[in-house]
C-alpha cells in the first residue's frame, strides 16, 4: 500500500487547518513530542476525547516506524487509559518500535503529564507500507 504524505494528515499534517498540528521530533530511540490539548478537542468539559489520545498514540508509533526506514500503517492498536488529558494540560509522548517481523512492526507509546504521571499507553502492530 503506497503512502503520499501531502501535508494534509489530521494528526501531523501543517497543511490541515482542522488538524492537531503534531511536532513530532525523531530521536535515537524512536519519536517524542510535547502538546498542550487545546479545547477544541474536549469531550467530556474539560476533558480532551479519548479519541483525540488515541490518535496521538497512534502517531507517536507510525513515526517511530519511520526511525527505522519504513512508512506503515496501522493494523491493531490497544489503549490503556490511565487518567483524563484535561484541556491545556501539557503533555510529553514517546513512541518506539520493539520488534520487527517481516512486514509487520511492534510498537509502543506513552503520554504522561509535568509530574511523570502516565496519562495513556499504547500498544501497536504497524503493517510496512
Amino acid at each position: 500500500m503506497p503512502v503520499n504524505d501531502v501535508g494534509t494528515c489530521f494528526a501531523c499534517g501543517k497543511h490541515n487547518k482542522h488538524g492537531m498540528h503534531l511536532d513530532i521530533r525523531k530521536t535515537k530511540k524512536g519519536v517524542e513530542l510535547d502538546f498542550v490539548a487545546p479545547e477544541r478537542f474536549e469531550g467530556w468539559r474539560g476533558v480532551i476525547h479519548g479519541g483525540i489520545v488515541a490518535t496521538i498514540l497512534d502517531e507517536l508509533i507510525a513515526w517511530a516506524c519511520t526511525v527505522r526506514g519504513y512508512d506503515a500503517v496501522t493494523g491493531e492498536l490497544n489503549i490503556r487509559f490511565r487518567q483524563a488529558l484535561k484541556v491545556g494540560q501539557k503533555v510529553h509522548g514517546i513512541g518506539r518500535i520493539t520488534e520487527e517481523h517481516g512486514c509487520l512492526l511492534r510498537g509502543e507509546s506513552e503520554l504522561v503529564d509535568a509530574s511523570g504521571k502516565v496519562i495513556a499507553q499504547a500498544l501497536g502492530k504497524m503493517m510496512k507500507a
